[in-house]
């Protein structure tokens, strides 16, 4: 049985390295097994292709350190909570079983963003039931982690990731296409502007900064927090 210790859901490739490249690279530089779920191939995208998204998201996935990624191939622009995607998401956690699951914030301009958040949410619940047919064994992560996409939020707690910013921002200028507007011939679009840089950088730092450290990511709980030993989260006062 496969195992990992975290899962990241990426609506589409390059979305979990955007939110949580950084955590991604510091949780697999400490020995965790880290797995990345796309849940569609981009097919829809303004520049580049399928296939070609396919090839930067492997280039991606070696500076992540990850120990796999999967892709659902769900269809690209009309994310649903279907009974077809609940099953397919359902079926990767299942086949993962991670202790924790990071998911995209559930407010976001671009609807599959949003919506993928919400089939993530119900999937993981429906992991959990033993009369939800899927041919595995019922299985719920312990926690889920929002991070942020278009949209931001007033984090549970700040990651600092100072030390794998630049290995982070690689792995995002792996998605050519996307980022790098002379990779090739077409339109330009909001993410090969010479400003993505900078307002991907500039909310690293203002995270980082409400910790005291150059560059953070900023993720959300619902609910609270359960704590056996309140010095586990033992942190330095103002």
């Amino acid at each position: 049985m496969n195992k990992a210790d975290v899962v990241a859901f990426g609506t589409h490739p390059d979305d979990a390295e955007i939110g949580c490249g950084g955590t991604l690279i510091k949780l697999a530089d400490a020995g965790l097994k880290v797995v990345i779920v796309d849940l569609v191939r981009g097919e829809m995208g303004t520049r580049g292709s399928a296939d070609i998204r396919a090839q930067e998201s492997a280039a991606s996935s070696k500076i992540l350190g990850l120990h796999a990624r999967d892709n659902l191939e769900l269809e690209d622009g009309n994310i649903g909570t279907t009974p077809e995607a609940k099953r397919k998401v359902a079926e990767a956690i299942r086949r993962w079983r991670p202790k924790a699951v990071f998911l995209p914030y559930w407010q976001d301009r671009h609807p599959d963003h949003y919506n993928a958040s919400q089939l993530i949410y119900e999937a993981c619940f429906l992991s959990g039931l033993i009369r939800f047919e899927t041919g595995q064994e019922a299985y719920r992560p312990s926690q889920l982690f929002y991070y942020m996409g278009w949209y931001e939020f007033d984090p549970t707690f700040v990651v600092d990731i100072t030390e794998q910013v630049e290995r982070k921002m690689e792995a995002i200028y792996a998605y050519g296409t996307q980022f790098r507007p002379d990779a090739e011939r077409g339109p330009q679009t909001r993410l090969t502007s010479p400003t993505t840089d900078w307002l991907i950088r500039s909310r690293m730092a203002h995270h980082g900064s409400r910790i005291r450290c150059k560059f953070g990511e900023g993720f959300l709980i619902r609910g609270r927090l359960e704590v056996e030993n309140p010095l586990d989260l033992m942190f330095e006062s103002f």
